[in-house]
């Protein structure tokens, strides 16, 4: 259960993410900097299972996943799926290499990948096939409930577009107020969802510029508060490289 919204700028992006849970799950940890075949990323990880929902490398490249249905005892994680597949540098590898996965043992789930100068690319397995949709920009935002997924993705993509229009166009603090909203009241609906038996439990904020990606990382919903911890790695040159190309093409 998430609600996920991005922002594209001129070499780079920034990525939102609420994840909600049952309160009986134990705390995620901070973001972790961590290495896997070489390549660096940043990741908070889920202390029941030991993978993630978000990550970021150091090529630039995001992976965030909401979950589309619930998962049963025998099937596999499926934050292991953004672990096995945040060392690509580029979403047409994360495509590739999804391909090549047997997914049968996951439950459904939507999978975002995000890079500079490219279109957002969704990548959604219905527990059946794999649809990948190249250009998912204008599916944005992500939404996911346990409870009423319509109602979930009604409200919200409507809050969305009133907070878009209000402020006369997408920027960081228009989806800073969406994520951290409780419209139409505070409840299960709401972006920042609140049940008896879950609610929102952390906020995570990514940014990557030419020189740098950085991870926030605020345990809590984030109506309560956005203070945090913060991690960020140094571009690769292939990063930097891309973003200075598409800076020459915008000009």
């Amino acid at each position: 259960m998430c609600t996920v919204s991005w922002l594209r700028q001129s070499t780079g992006y920034q990525l939102f993410c609420n994840r909600d849970e049952k309160r009986t799950r134990r705390p995620a940890s901070g973001p972790q900097l961590l290495v896997r075949d070489g390549v660096r990323f940043l990741a908070p990880i889920d202390a029941d299972f030991g993978g993630t929902w978000i990550a970021v490398n150091e090529f630039g490249l995001s992976l965030v996943l909401v979950n589309r249905a619930q998962a049963s005892p025998a099937q596999l994680s499926r934050g292991m799926v953004v672990m096995n597949l945040i060392t690509a540098p580029t979403a047409a590898e994360v495509r590739d290499n999804l391909t090549g996965i047997d997914l049968s043992d996951f439950a459904p789930f939507t999978l975002a990948g995000l890079e500079a100068g490219s279109p957002s690319a969704l990548f959604n397995w219905t527990g059946h096939e794999l649809v990948i949709v190249p250009n998912a920009d204008r599916y944005m935002p992500l939404v996911s409930s346990s409870v009423d997924p319509a109602g979930a993705d009604r409200e919200r993509r409507a809050e969305f577009a009133r907070l878009h229009a209000q402020s006369g166009g997408l920027r960081p603090g228009t989806l800073l107020a969406f994520h951290r909203s409780h419209h139409p009241l505070r409840g299960p609906l709401s972006p920042c969802m609140h049940r008896a038996d879950a609610e929102t439990v952390s906020f995570t904020w990514v940014t990557v510029t030419p020189s740098e990606v950085n991870l926030h990382y605020a345990p809590g919903a984030p109506c309560h508060s956005l203070a945090g911890e913060s991690r960020t790695l140094t571009a690769t040159r292939q990063q930097a490289a891309l973003a200075t190309l598409v800076e020459a093409h915008s000009l």
